[in-house]
């Protein structure tokens, strides 16, 4: 799962601020998209990766986790791959995601030397 690490509430405040407002749905159906691709592209048929979305009371919500480095590329390349097709609200929630990702990543030791987005 993803947690955030010391200084972490700036991310969470930040991607929660952008989905304020928005059309839930949207957001759904980018995570599934990206779950899709990234699973596709690292032949993930368990539970390496997880990107699930949800809505509940209009809210969305995003399960997020990859178990080792290559699950955590593989997901950052889908979501970057997307990042281009996608209405302006969710490019940046997704965008300011991936760098929170790469973050915890690099803290955790499971994402070496720098990510170029």
């Amino acid at each position: 799962m993803m947690t955030f690490p010391e200084g972490g509430a700036y991310w969470f405040d930040n991607m929660r601020s952008m989905v304020r407002g928005a059309a839930p749905d949207a957001f759904l159906e980018w995570a599934e998209n990206i779950e899709k691709k990234s699973k596709e592209r690292c032949g993930d048929q368990g539970a390496r990766i997880i990107f699930r979305g949800a809505v509940d009371d209009e809210k969305f919500s995003l399960d997020v986790d990859a178990t080792d480095p290559d699950a955590i590329v593989c997901l950052l390349e889908s979501i970057q791959g997307c990042l281009d097709l996608m209405p302006t609200v969710p490019k940046q929630f997704y965008g300011a995601l991936m760098e929170a990702i790469v973050l915890q990543a690099q803290e955790n030791g499971k994402l070496d030397g720098p990510w170029h987005f």
